[in-house]
């Protein structure tokens, strides 16, 4: 069947909008780069065209994922047949082969040439441990350690404390008043319920550092000061929510887009499908944080805007119920104890995702030279993939 976009030879296309379209023609066509992630089959073409088409940082991400696919002179050559170089037109290069092609290439013909690369492993490199890992981590979320219950007059306010005194008893998100005072009079918007903390980046990402990096990474900037000491724990990183509004916030089924000052409320599932309180709210419906009584640090656009686009992969790629699975299987696995953080409770297979991702953090340490690391020594923890075409 003929595509319905122009001929390559034809088209202007940046390295990102390349990739998307290439990868997209892959899922359209059931190609599949299978790999064994806690004894589950994952599926890296529609985890990576998601992380490319929805991610933070989809330029910085393609750039990385072209290096990766480019980065010894043979896979240069053997993608130059018909693609030009990062930052052309894209277009069949034929004055570095002395020949004239006989028909113009397709974007679907360049889909079917870029499947049968010999070193197309290394997308599956790219999408899988790092980027798995850091949606199952941020979908896991882990434990939030219990707040002291010290008191003193003249201890600091708690982060509850400060998130009240910005937002007031009523949570943003919902319209339900924190039980935590006198019951009002006046009829409810939306109940009352206790309020609880819920954090935009999971607390877990200060204990771990191959998810900082991997959010560093998503995000095209260093986040680190963000995610560790104070900054996991300051105001800019929370939301008060109540119990059923928390649960579908961390499940991302509903996340925050801050544009110029302004929060927005984004629905990633079916309206029907949230909590009454949630779903008393319309997609895209504005958001007013910081009217309670004191000025305390509002949500931090970057997080918001971070938390929203790990959503959106999810959702775009299909693997949020995946990874359901993946953390159910591994909660029964460990007979439901969920102490301490997530990446402590997986089962074997995290010591070899946690020594991929310390390799990870060396190699970028130093130059990617060809002579450092060889995709084909038996020193690289394999991932197991397979290939498949469905016709």
């Amino acid at each position: 069947m003929a595509s319905s976009v122009q001929h390559v030879d034809n088209e202007q296309k940046t390295t990102v909008e390349t990739l998307i379209t290439i990868l997209a023609r892959l899922r359209a066509h059931s190609f599949s780069l299978f790999f064994e992630y806690s004894a589950t089959s994952i599926n890296a073409i529609p985890i990576a065209h998601a992380l490319l088409d929805e991610g933070y940082d989809p330029n910085g991400m393609s750039d990385d994922l072209w290096t990766c696919l480019t980065n010894t002179y043979g896979k240069r050559a053997q993608l130059s047949q018909f693609l030009s170089p990062v930052g052309g037109s894209f277009s069949r290069v034929t004055s570095l082969r002395g020949f004239t092609p006989r028909t113009p290439l397709t974007w679907d013909d360049v889909a079917e040439r870029f499947q049968r690369l010999t070193f197309l492993d290394e997308l599956t490199r790219w999408t899988c441990p790092f980027y798995v890992d850091m949606l199952i981590n941020m979908k896991g979320r882990g434990k939030t350690p219990t707040p002291t219950n010290r008191s003193t007059a003249s201890r600091p306010k708690n982060l509850k404390e400060m998130l009240l005194a910005r937002d007031g008893r009523f949570s943003v998100v919902g319209r339900i008043m924190d039980d935590a005072g006198p019951v009002p009079n006046s009829e409810l918007p939306n109940g009352m319920a206790r309020l609880h903390v819920a954090r935009i980046i999971p607390f877990s990402a200060s204990r771990r550092n191959p998810l900082r990096f991997m959010l560093s990474k998503f995000a095209g900037q260093d986040m680190e000061d963000l995610l560790t000491g104070q900054g996991i724990n300051d105001p800019s990183n929370a939301l008060l929510l109540d119990a059923m509004t928390l649960e579908t916030f961390d499940a991302f089924k509903v996340g925050l887009e801050c544009q110029n000052d302004r929060y927005f409320l984004r629905m990633l599932v079916p309206r029907r499908t949230l909590p009454i309180s949630v779903s008393h709210h319309f997609e895209g419906e504005e958001l007013f944080f910081g009217r309670g009584p004191e000025q305390v640090a509002l949500p931090s656009a970057l997080l918001c805007n971070i938390q929203l686009a790990v959503g959106r992969v999810l959702r775009a790629s299909g693997a949020a119920e995946t990874i359901d699975k993946i953390l159910e299987d591994e909660e029964n696995l460990n007979c439901g104890n969920l102490e301490g953080d997530y990446g402590l409770r997986v089962n074997a297979s995290y010591l070899e995702r946690e020594l991929r991702a310390l390799q990870g953090l060396d190699e970028l340490a130093i130059d990617q030279q060809d002579s450092i690391v060889d995709p084909d020594s038996e020193d690289v923890l394999p991932i197991t993939t397979r290939h498949t075409v469905c016709t």
